[in-house]
């Protein structure tokens, strides 16, 4: 959870215990796992929005790379244009 280790966040908690105080705690507390929840749900939703406009990017592409081959093959001559120039 945010890079840190079991130990950190204890002490963590011992400091805002301090701070706030052992009433209050359980209030902040919540109010701290409401805020991360959102925090986390916006994350996962900004992912999820980002990957598909990165797919639907990559599908553009792939149709827009075909639509190149394709006018190159008509504008080229074929293989067999090539051996008939050839002889």
């Amino acid at each position: 959870m945010f890079g840190i280790s079991s130990a950190e966040f204890a002490v963590i908690l011992v400091i805002a215990l301090l701070i706030v105080g052992p009433k209050q705690m359980p209030e902040v507390l919540r109010a701290a796992g409401r805020i991360y929840k959102k925090l986390n749900q916006f994350v996962k939703k900004s992912s999820q929005a980002i990957d598909d406009i990165m797919y639907d990017a990559d599908k553009i592409a792939d149709k827009a790379e075909k639509a190149l081959l394709s006018e190159q093959d008509k504008k080229s001559p074929s293989s067999e244009d090539k051996k008939a120039d050839d002889k």
